[in-house]
């Protein structure tokens, strides 16, 4: 009974002088990062690469996953014309094949003939068979008012 009890003192003993005898040592400097017998202990402390995952044993696809398409190409419309501003309300035709137009722009009342022109953005083109034909100038656009109704 003696004998156990003895050895644990013992070690306690030889712990407790470790211990103190470890912080009455001088700093030393530390151990060189590849000591003669090969090892690189300073390696211990660094993360590896081990995946996406995080984990060395996790699960894995092998599946390549393809670039995302290309962006879809831009489309420019080219430029339209607005549309009219006008409302047709009546004509006036004097006996000799001169027509005029009375047009509703807004709460303004224009009177045009054919060839004339409204605020250079719209000329007058051609009446015919009961439509007013007009140009969008800036756009050389075709554009047509119905002024009545076609025999």
């Amino acid at each position: 009974m003696r004998s156990p009890t003895l050895w644990l003192l013992a070690g306690l003993a030889s712990g407790w002088l470790a211990v103190a005898h470890a912080a009455e040592l001088p700093d030393t400097p530390a151990p060189s990062s590849k000591p003669a017998g090969g090892l690189r202990l300073d390696l211990l402390g660094k993360p590896r690469d081990v995946g996406g995952n995080g984990s060395a044993f996790g699960a894995r696809s092998w599946v390549i996953v393809p670039p995302p398409p290309p962006p879809a190409p831009v489309v420019v419309e080219a430029p339209r014309a607005p549309p009219l501003p006008f409302r047709y309300m009546g004509q006036l035709d004097d006996g000799r094949g001169n027509r005029t137009f009375f047009l509703l722009r807004g709460t303004a009342t224009l009177s045009v003939a054919v060839g004339d022109s409204i605020d250079n953005i719209y000329h007058v083109d051609s009446a015919e068979a009961g439509i007013l034909h007009f140009t969008y100038l800036p756009l050389k656009a075709r554009q047509s008012l119905q002024i009545g109704v076609v025999p």
